[in-house]
């Protein structure tokens, strides 16, 4: 009996470490079951320079339906799923004003800010775009504590020629919601703007984008880049047929409206549904959509003068047979 309680123990340690050593933390409520990526884990889900590592929420289950997309097999440094956040996402041939944080000022060679993610090295020709990958001169420093129903993150970045900053996120669970409650703080010397956003990969029940999904707002828009596949009918964005490849959409955000920044992705055949709002008032929606997934991405501009910070909340409601 004493050989099997010293073997039960060794064997209980070993599947602790093991589960303290994944690349995903999973925790949960009665509600939800929610999969977070370990930041700083050698093999977690995304390892690229675009979005950052903190707070990034793979999965989503109520009630055995998983309403996130984040499969298994992937590109590690360009694909990524779930809620994804991103500091200034920049097009090719983007305006510059989209530009992060001391790009233009930076020489080739020299670093420029990241949020989110670090100093980045400026490359030799085309401006700065989300289909680089820049070498990373400093990665930002990222910290967790994890808890049953939440995660709590802090990122630190000494920064690039008066730009630095200092980044939380605090994800909780309430019920049938996930929250992201975030702050930004500017501890450089010089002022910067930026526009975050979260990259909303959603899929509900492993059912691919089509006649059963529909994209709403709580208030008038005239919707650009829709394909043949999508018909905007009134306040909602129609998906009438699968997506045969990608579509890039966006819905411009009313100067005067004074309602919550909401939108609502629903299925009409099963019934799930998800509410997102940011507690910020936005400047566009811009929703991107494959076969896999459908992805509305509310955008904000923060601009911070030095010693100056801001929060705001992201909140996400996930229904089933609603």
């Amino acid at each position: 009996m004493k050989y099997l309680s010293v073997l039960f123990f060794i064997l209980a340690g070993s599947i602790a470490c093991a589960e303290e050593n994944q690349p995903v933390k999973e925790i949960g409520n009665n509600k939800l079951s929610v999969e977070i990526m370990v930041p700083d884990h050698p093999e977690r889900y995304n390892r690229g320079v675009r979005f950052t590592p903190v707070a990034a929420v793979l999965g989503v289950k109520m009630d055995g339906k998983e309403f996130l997309f984040h499969p298994e097999k992937h590109d590690p440094i360009n694909d990524n799923g779930g809620l994804a956040s991103e500091f200034d996402l920049c097009i090719p041939g983007g305006p510059d004003e989209d530009l992060p944080p001391g790009y233009l000022e930076a020489k080739e060679g020299e670093g420029f800010l990241k949020i989110g993610v670090g100093v980045l090295k400026k490359k030799k020709g085309d401006k700065y775009s989300l289909f680089q990958s820049p070498e990373v001169i400093s990665p930002a420093k990222t910290s967790v504590e994890w808890a049953g129903t939440g995660a709590k993150f802090h990122q630190t970045c000494t920064g690039v020629n008066g730009y630095s900053y200092e980044l939380w996120a605090d994800v909780k669970l309430d019920g049938n919601k996930v929250i992201v409650e975030w702050k930004l703080s500017n501890t450089g010397t010089k002022r910067f703007t930026t526009k975050n956003y979260t990259h909303n990969f959603f899929r509900f029940d492993d059912r691919n984008i089509g006649p059963d999904y529909v994209l709403s707002f709580p208030y008038d828009f005239k919707a650009t880049g829709l394909e043949a596949e999508q018909v905007q009918d009134g306040r909602d964005i129609k998906f009438v047929k699968e997506i045969p490849k990608w579509v890039n959409m966006a819905v411009p955000y009313p100067s005067d409206y004074k309602g919550p920044n909401i939108c609502i992705l629903k299925n009409t055949v099963n019934g799930m549904s998800i509410i997102c709002e940011t507690s910020l008032p936005g400047i566009v929606t811009a929703i991107h959509g494959r076969p896999q997934y459908v992805s509305p991405e509310q955008f904000i501009r923060i601009s911070l003068k030095p010693g100056k910070d801001l929060e705001w909340k992201r909140t996400y409601q996930f229904n089933v047979g609603i």
